[in-house]
């Protein structure tokens, strides 16, 4: 038995963005770029735009002038970002949100292959007012060959973040002051774990533990989606740093030789590897077929950022893109057949398996699409859309919660309650409102899974104001981080919390608000005693700004209790004790650290793609 993981996603967030679909969207017919829609609250402009996909190196540009009405020589600008493909056509989403304390129109530049095109509202450029909510249907010009690509952060396709909107709540001041520090301490060791002595290129261990329990082994999952929070920090706080780049590269060339070594399952969900790069030959939960999909999002957000940041596409076409479809076509292949959890104790069919999966298609189709493979990119399009639909089945409407296993042959007995639903949200969701962390579903899960823990660990009794509940992988659980007797807290599911409530506080301003539906009102409630349904509350408003200050409070219990159970040096095991609240299990787990840099993301406005 092992553990979970954690990190990911996440995101440029914007309201009404929308992943790929099986409903086909209404997208121009003749115009490169027009503009879907925007927003302005009087201190954030935000919006969404159509672009046509020209070539995959582009850069599209807003461009505003102030509330007196001065261009600055057009030097106000907003880079958009790339979102997402819009299924069954060459258009793609992007998107653009940044404070803004003053803006009377703007239009809207797109460069790409030598070519500007322009959206500038059939000349009369979009006129901004506070409170603006517009819809449009503009049309474009277009110049010839005095503009490149070489400029701006948007070469890429990855999401990035956009800024901490005006209002963000800042939470426990305490914790703020801690968050800092221990992203440090974490980032170090998670980086520490990475091509550690005696181990080949590229291997990432989850833990240095080599007995009581042994985890000198780098897991798939375990290595993609540390992998993820290194590649976000390249793109971020490290930005530019050749050390973080090597790492990267390291580890996709370790992938690329778990990929074709032997292995018992002989197959791509091969669970782990030893530190020689050979695959583990003994007994089992295997497959775990999330893995390959996590590990092709995360070659994704590589490619991304290496040509965002190198331009070197002969590194992205060469190596990583056979490697991305090795592992989606196998997640088209296999998707619906069981496997085990990312726990590794049930086989079955598994939410968070499928979450994992359709985000890595819905990605990949983007990814072979800008490449110039519509074969793949229409199959994986496709296949997500019926991993969708798979997916709404979990839930489970008596009680009030994502069930997280369905066409269970073997393992734990199980009544359905389980962080790995929350994981999922956090690393497995699109913005498209698909079972995302702000979504009524996933609020009411969370409401049920704390409930389930609240109860259950001595250590949740009598608790002080400044804490939260200590949070485990399932009730059931009976691993105690090196044999069986009964299961304990872990580090990464209590971070999951916290982040699931920053992200969705994050996805409540880019959607403008949020309101109570009959599925989410136990979530309200607890924040808010005179919420009911068809309570809305609307960013700006003093109900808005209270009600997301008591959830950032409520977030910041979590990391209060990371911080408690913690060492004192900022040190993380994979689990705390239920009774004594003492770190067990192996030491310094890769993913308890990594999850907690993906969580301090959230609690900064700024979730990890």
């Amino acid at each position: 038995m092992k553990f979970s993981n954690l990190l990911k996603k996440p995101l440029l967030l914007i309201a009404g963005i929308l992943a790929v679909t099986v409903v086909a969207e209404t997208v121009p017919t003749t115009e490169a770029v027009k503009v879907k829609s925007f927003t302005y609250d009087g201190s954030t402009l935000a919006g969404q735009i159509y672009i046509k996909n020209i070539a995959y190196t582009k850069t599209v540009t807003v461009i505003y002038s102030d509330a007196s009405d001065n261009w600055n020589n057009n030097g106000n600008t907003i880079a958009a970002s790339y979102s997402a493909a819009i299924a069954g056509t060459n258009y793609e989403y992007w998107t653009f949100s940044a404070p803004v304390s003053g803006i009377k129109q703007f239009y809207v530049k797109y460069v790409v292959s030598g070519t500007t095109y322009y959206d500038n509202n059939n000349s009369g450029n979009y006129q901004v007012s506070v409170t603006t909510t517009t819809t449009t249907a503009p049309t474009t010009t277009t110049s010839g060959g005095s503009s490149t690509t070489t400029g701006g952060s948007t070469t890429t396709a990855t999401s990035v973040p956009t800024g901490v909107p005006s209002g963000f709540p800042t939470g426990n001041s305490t914790i703020s002051s801690w968050i800092d520090g221990q992203t440090s301490v974490s980032r170090y060791a998670m980086l520490r774990n990475i091509n550690p002595a005696g181990a080949v290129t590229g291997f990432i261990a989850a833990s240095m533990s080599t007995s009581g329990p042994d985890y000198f082994y780098a897991w798939t999952r375990d290595s993609a989606l540390t992998s993820h929070v290194v590649a976000y920090d390249y793109n971020t706080t490290l930005a530019g740093n050749s050390t973080i780049l090597g790492l990267l590269k390291n580890y996709v060339t370790f992938s690329l030789n778990s990929q074709t070594t032997s292995t018992v399952c002989n197959c791509l969900g091969e669970p782990k590897f030893n530190k020689d790069g050979s695959g583990y030959s003994g007994a089992w939960g295997r497959p775990q077929n999330d893995g390959p999909a996590s590990r092709a999002d995360t070659f994704i957000l590589i490619a991304d950022s290496i040509l965002k940041q190198t331009g070197d596409a002969t590194y992205v076409t060469g190596t990583l893109a056979p490697a991305i479809y090795k592992d989606l076509d196998y997640v088209v292949s296999t998707w619906s057949n069981g496997c085990f959890d990312l726990w590794e104790e049930v086989n079955g069919v598994h939410f968070y398996t499928l979450m994992v999966m359709r985000r890595g298609l819905v990605k990949g189709a983007n990814f072979a699409s800008r490449n110039g493979d519509s074969t793949r990119a229409t199959t994986y399009t496709n296949t997500a859309a019926s991993i969708k639909t798979k997916i709404d089945s979990f839930w489970n409407s008596n009680g009030q919660y994502v069930s997280v296993s369905q066409s269970v042959t073997g393992g734990v007995s199980k009544a359905g309650y389980d962080a790995s639903v929350l994981i999922a949200s956090n690393l497995g969701s699109l913005q498209d409102g698909f079972y995302t962390p702000g979504s009524d579903k996933m609020l009411a899960t969370a409401v049920a899974i704390e409930s389930k823990f609240a109860s259950l660990y001595s250590i949740n009794q009598n608790l002080n104001g400044y804490l939260g509940n200590a949070i485990g992988r399932y009730p059931e659980d009976t691993y105690n981080g090196n044999g069986n007797s009964q299961g304990n807290p872990w580090f990464i599911c209590t971070n999951a919390f916290a982040e699931l409530y920053y992200r969705a506080i994050k996805e409540w301003f880019n959607n403008g608000g949020v309101t109570v539906t009959s599925i989410s009102l136990n979530f309200f409630k607890k924040f808010d005693s005179s919420a009911a349904v068809g309570t809305k509350y609307t960013v700006g408003t003093s109900s808005f700004n209270s009600l997301v200050q008591n959830v950032a409070v409520a977030a910041d219990a979590f990391f209060s209790t990371i911080k408690f159970h913690a060492a004192t040096n900022g040190s993380m095991s994979e689990q705390y004790g239920r009774t004594d609240g003492l770190m067990t299990g192996a030491r310094d787990l890769t993913w308890s650290h990594a999850s907690l840099i993906s969580a301090s993301y959230a609690k900064a406005g700024s979730p990890a793609a």
